[in-house]
Parts: C-alpha cells; sequence; structure tokens
C-alpha cells in the first residue's frame, strides 16, 4: 500500500480536456473524504501528439509511463479537423484495453431517482442494472483482410475471436459485481450473444453458460442480442448483470445510456481486474467539437479555432460519475458517493439545462466540501 492514488490523465482532445480538468477541480476540493491523497499526472496523448509524433498508436514509450499508474482517467479523444475518426480510437482506446488487458468494460445501466427516462412509465427501480462488456475480444481485434480492393468484387473480412477463457474470466467478474450488487435473493447473470448465427464464435460462449447454468449460487438465463435490445426496452427490471461480446456491448451500452438518462451520463470502466496493469475509466459522450469551433454556414469546424462562449455549454456530469467509478474500484467509497451524488444533485437541478459549465462545476464543489 503506497501513500498516495497514483493517476494518469488522459485529458484527450477539445472538450475531454475541458471534462477532465472540471472533475479535477472537483476531486481536489474534497481531500477530506479521502483514505489516501490523490496525485494526478498529465498525458497528452492526443490528436496533436500523434500528428507531432507521426504515430498511429501509442508505443512502448507510452505504455511504460502509463503503467508505472494505479488508474489512468480519460476525458475523450478526437479531433475531425486534424485526424480522421478511428484512428485515435483504435491508437489509444483499443490499443490500451488489449495492452493492459482490460478486459471488463463496465457500463452501469441505472436510471438516478428523480431522472425521467424515454421510456414512459419506467422509473429507478425498474432501469437498474449493469452490462460487463468483453473488452480485449470479440470483433475489435483488429484482424481481417480485404480481397480485390477497388474492384466491384471488393470483399472486406473481419474476424470475431472469442475464447473459453476470456468468457469464463468475463463470467467470473460479472457474478463477483451482482454478489455485490445484491439486486435480489440469488444473483441473475445473463450472457448474451447470438448462438444461433455466429455458430463458430458462439462455441466458448454456450460452453461457459452450460457450465454456469449448473451453479446453485446464481441464476444463469441467455438472450440473443436482438432480443436482449427489445428487452432493455420491454422490461429491464428483469435485468442485474449481463455479459456480453465486445461489438454486442458496444451497441447494446449505448442504447443502455440512451434509457438511463441520456449518453451525457453514462461512464465506462475498462477494468483489469486482477490489479497487474492500471484500469482506465471514462465518460462515454466525445469531445463535442461543436461546442468548441467555430463552424461555417454549412455546419463544418473551422480549424484552429475557439469559441470560449461555446464550453460553457459543456455537462460535465458524465466526466464526475466516470471519476467517481474509478474511486469506488480504489476502495474509495466515501469519496466517490460523495462525487457521485454532487453529479446527480447537479442533474436534478430545474434549472440544470441553462446552467453554464462554470456554475455546475462550483456547485459540484460546494457540495463535495459540504460532505462530513
Amino acid at each position: 500500500m503506497g501513500g498516495e492514488h497514483k493517476i494518469a490523465l488522459i485529458p484527450g482532445d477539445l472538450n475531454g480536456i475541458t471534462v477532465t480538468m472540471a472533475a479535477v477541480k472537483v476531486v481536489e476540493s474534497m481531500g477530506h473524504l479521502l483514505k489516501k491523497p490523490i496525485n494526478h499526472t498529465r498525458f497528452d496523448y492526443n490528436a496533436d501528439y500523434f500528428l507531432a509524433k507521426n504515430i498511429k498508436e501509442l508505443g512502448e514509450e507510452e505504455l511504460s509511463e502509463l503503467k508505472q499508474f494505479d488508474q489512468i482517467y480519460l476525458g475523450a479523444i478526437g479531433d475531425p479537423t486534424k485526424i480522421k475518426p478511428g484512428i485515435l480510437e483504435v491508437g489509444i482506446l483499443l490499443k490500451l484495453r488489449q495492452a493492459f488487458d482490460q478486459y471488463v468494460n463496465l457500463r452501469p445501466v441505472i436510471l438516478p431517482e428523480g431522472v425521467p427516462s424515454i421510456i414512459v412509465g419506467k422509473t429507478s427501480r425498474d432501469i437498474n442494472f449493469e452490462i460487463c462488456r468483453e473488452n480485449s475480444e470479440g470483433l475489435y481485434v483488429d484482424a481481417g483482410w480485404i480481397e480485390k480492393k477497388g474492384t466491384e468484387e471488393e470483399a472486406g473480412y473481419q474476424i470475431m475471436k472469442c475464447t473459453y477463457k476470456g468468457v469464463k474470466r468475463l463470467a467470473e467478474y460479472a457474478v463477483m459485481r451482482a454478489q455485490m450488487r445484491k439486486k435480489g435473493a440469488k444473483p441473475v447473470i445473463h450472457f448474451v450473444f447470438k448462438t444461433n448465427v455466429l455458430t463458430y464464435a458462439a462455441s466458448p460462449w454456450q460452453r461457459v453458460f452450460d457450465e454456469y447454468k449448473k451453479r446453485a449460487d446464481i441464476e444463469a438465463r441467455y438472450m440473443h442480442i436482438d432480443n436482449f435490445l427489445m428487452q432493455m426496452l420491454l422490461n429491464p427490471a428483469q435485468f442485474d448483470v449481463v455479459i456480453t461480446e465486445n461489438m454486442f456491448g458496444d451497441i447494446a451500452t449505448d442504447a443502455g445510456a440512451v434509457i438511463q438518462g441520456g449518453i451525457g451520463s453514462a461512464v465506462s470502466g475498462n477494468i483489469n481486474p486482477t490489479g497487474k496493469f492500471p484500469s482506465m475509466y471514462e465518460p462515454i459522450h466525445g469531445t463535442a467539437p461543436d461546442k468548441w469551433y467555430e463552424t461555417t454556414k454549412n455546419g463544418e469546424y473551422v480549424p484552429n479555432t475557439f469559441v470560449k462562449e461555446k464550453v460553457q455549454e459543456v455537462k460535465p456530469e458524465a466526466a464526475f460519475l466516470s471519476y467517481a467509478m474509478m474511486l469506488e474500484q480504489m476502495g474509495e467509497k466515501r469519496a466517490a458517493d460523495a462525487l457521485k451524488d454532487a453529479a446527480l444533485n447537479n442533474i436534478r437541478n430545474p434549472a440544470y439545462k441553462t446552467k453554464k459549465l462554470d456554475e455546475l462545476v462550483n456547485d459540484a464543489i460546494k457540495f463535495v466540501r459540504d460532505r462530513k
């Protein structure tokens, strides 16, 4: 046990920087709630860094630096005026997930009490589950090829890799989460895949499911991904902890964000449960270039511009909530609860939509300072 929590900050681009620094301001005001102090070190791994270094992914130099930290806190990456979408996502997000074996992508789908859902009649009692997305395999292993490029017969092949080891360790983590949540008398784990079509990739999923449905301490259920997405809208209360493949989870968790109050409050933990490597936490929203750059009449962003007033429209609550998730994983539950409550207090404010960024940050700071 060290004397402090060492956190690597990767603010990213544009309003990724905005929300990261907003979260840091609030966290710096809550030292009285922490068991150990927090030491932040900033790494500007973003579009400018990739251009200056002429790289397409983080290399050994960057990975060696980040490996020294307890956790990584990511803002948001992407600047379409500098690098086309996809390069930074693969070069930073996927690179770190795989290099640091962050094999769980933890996405709560929890509607806060007092916050309306787009699903009429559903409350916080109905929408309260977690999705554990497999984060290192599936369709996102970046493996495949293109045949006959540039011809009428051009064909692209993308490999979906699913392993028994990968599914088994994800299921083990899901059971642990369900036991912690104590939602019902017995933890319920839903396995979500597409076994009727993806017959080869489904083999490890079916094998692990068959093992878990024999266990007496949990209830294991299976759903095809299309049915799961329908059931999220029709009967979300049936879910406790859900595990699914990488791409299926990517799609399902964004749908989950919408029913829990909006993508602006959704958070993600890229977790290495063993602690061998740091885990990484992030809000799900993007860098919001429309709230940074000047725009033309056609809606195009004007490179190398900055509109200070637009940044004040940015909402920082997802950044607060993702930082709170990190605090919880670090064993700082008291501080995590305070930061989470501060974010929800902002969201529940009747004037929330019209409040400026600085006001929301100051409101959160006051909230956590008053927490005993």
